[in-house]
């Protein structure tokens, strides 16, 4: 699977209706310096991948020119997540998921309790522990 059909792959897989909506599925934390940028978040979109249709919801956080993206997908049905071109699994604070860095980016996606997925991409590592929380 080449990077981009991976990146699309952990772009899409997850769900949420709002910021609202986000917390009662995902708790995360706003790093210190970033905030939530209303004009970038998507709700409630449908797109498909690796042919599993998913709704997708993004939240999408700021601090001058960084960002941290997390995206929420709930797919209709079962997706396994597994290593290929370059990703790896990982555990990050105590939570095994998909782990790749792609263009200088950390992208890390895990199943959370609710069947949904959750996407992190974001400058570093840390601060994809920091989003996590725990």
């Amino acid at each position: 699977m080449n990077k981009k059909i991976l990146l699309a792959f952990l772009v899409l897989v997850a769900v949420i209706a709002s910021i609202g909506a986000v917390s009662a599925f995902y708790e995360f934390n706003i790093p210190d310096g970033y905030k939530v940028d209303d004009s970038k978040n998507i709700t409630n979109e449908t797109t498909e991948i690796m042919g599993v249709k998913t709704i997708y919801n993004r939240i999408v956080m700021v601090n001058g020119d960084k960002n941290i993206t997390v995206n929420f997908y709930m797919p209709e049905q079962v997706i396994q997540l597994s290593p290929s071109g370059g990703s790896e699994m990982k555990t990050i604070n105590g939570i095994e998921g998909l782990y790749q860095k792609v263009d200088g980016r950390s992208i890390f996606m895990f199943p959370d309790k609710d069947g949904q997925f959750v996407q992190i991409d974001a400058p570093n590592d840390n601060l994809i522990k920091e989003t996590m929380g725990k």
